[in-house]
């Protein structure tokens, strides 16, 4: 399992599995495989912490998050919040815990009811949870608008009268109502624009600070994850494939699939990007209802070996700096023994291992 940065994990995240199931036919209804978002994933967030979480669409970033919060029961692990096994509380039980899990959602315009005014959306979470009267929570409703820089006569207002950004600071404040401990940012910038983007980041900073929170940043953009994390795990095809500080590894990527993903970051420097060169993925990502075998990266790894690469599955290993990868080769990679090439030189005999899609 992945190490923290230090003592006093928040949220422990062990061999979390989440599969959903493909079923074929109209009565016998039969069960003909899975998908796996997430598969035998480990990881730790400490307290007060924001823990970076990138990769490519598809990968499981959003279902890990949800999982975390059992809004998706995990098909097998353990998820420890705050040192109490969470994976099999019934919903009487977890519904204390609610209060100090949160989440902001990706979609800021289908996130909030239309039909509902922001103070009502605002107020929702104390309703639910009767830790307010309707008078008492006016005014808090008008405080969070302030905390998030929304005037407090936006309570009165509609979602549609207001534009992206605003629309994830109401959001944002319906997550802080009940003063979390822990909040899931499930790509909470990439619908907006760039300008928008850096506001609600550095709120988000803001806000940690103000209020100690730890964040678990979901996101695909590797410049804002490297903004805000203090530690990034990266995943591929339901699995974490590497985690580190986020300064370490962005000045020493190791495994072959985040040395490609950094490798393609514009950097602004006319020069420098003139001189370095773009490593680029073969084919497409493959599907989570039959990933490859052994290592998921091997069939467009740059790096990828004849042998061990397509026979022994990588475990997540933990190499100096609090640096985990889980590649077979990172140290040889990392010393330029291995350069990387077209992944149809080394298994040009091969044919590429069958891809499943799940049916409609």
């Amino acid at each position: 399992m992945a190490e923290s940065a230090g003592d006093g994990a928040l949220v422990t995240v062990e061999n979390v599995r989440v599969w959903f199931p493909i079923k074929s036919g109209i009565f016998l209804d039969r069960h003909i495989g899975d998908i796996k978002a997430v598969d035998d994933v480990s990881l730790e967030i400490e307290r007060g912490e924001t823990l970076g979480l990138v990769g490519e669409s598809g990968c499981g970033k959003s279902t890990l998050g949800r999982a975390i919060l059992r809004l998706y029961e995990p098909t097998a692990g353990r998820v420890l919040f705050d040192g109490q096994d969470i994976t099999h509380l019934g919903e009487s039980e977890l519904r204390p815990l609610r209060r100090r899990m949160q989440m902001i959602f990706q979609d800021p315009f289908a996130s909030l009811n239309p039909r509902h005014s922001v103070g009502r959306i605002v107020s929702e979470p104390l309703r639910v949870h009767r830790v307010a009267s309707r008078r008492e929570s006016g005014g808090r409703v008008r405080e969070l608008l302030e905390v998030v820089g929304l005037p407090a006569d936006a309570a009165g207002r509609y979602p549609h009268e207001f534009s992206g950004g605003q629309r994830q600071r109401i959001g944002l404040a319906r997550a802080l109502a009940l003063n979390p401990d822990f909040i899931v940012c499930d790509e909470p910038v990439s619908a907006l624009d760039v300008s928008i983007q850096a506001q609600i980041v550095n709120l988000l900073e803001s806000l940690q600070r103000d209020f100690e929170l730890t964040y678990l940043f979901i996101a695909h953009d590797l410049a804002v994850v490297r903004h805000i994390s203090d530690r990034i795990a990266v995943m591929y095809l339901g699995k974490i494939v590497e985690v580190s500080p986020a300064e370490e590894l962005y000045e020493n990527p190791l495994h072959p699939y985040t040395i490609s993903l950094l490798s393609a970051v514009p950097i602004p420097d006319p020069e420098v990007e003139r001189e370095r060169e773009t490593i680029l993925l073969v084919g497409d990502l493959p599907s989570p209802a039959n990933p490859p075998p052994a290592c998921r990266f091997h069939t467009r790894c740059p790096f990828v070996q004849e042998t061990r690469c397509r026979d022994v599955e990588p475990g997540l290993r933990k190499l100096e700096g609090g640096h985990w990868v889980a590649c077979h080769w990172a140290e040889d990679i990392k010393a330029g023994a291995i350069q990387p090439h077209e992944v149809e030189a080394v298994f040009e005999t091969q044919a590429a291992p069958a891809v499943s899609e799940p049916p409609v």
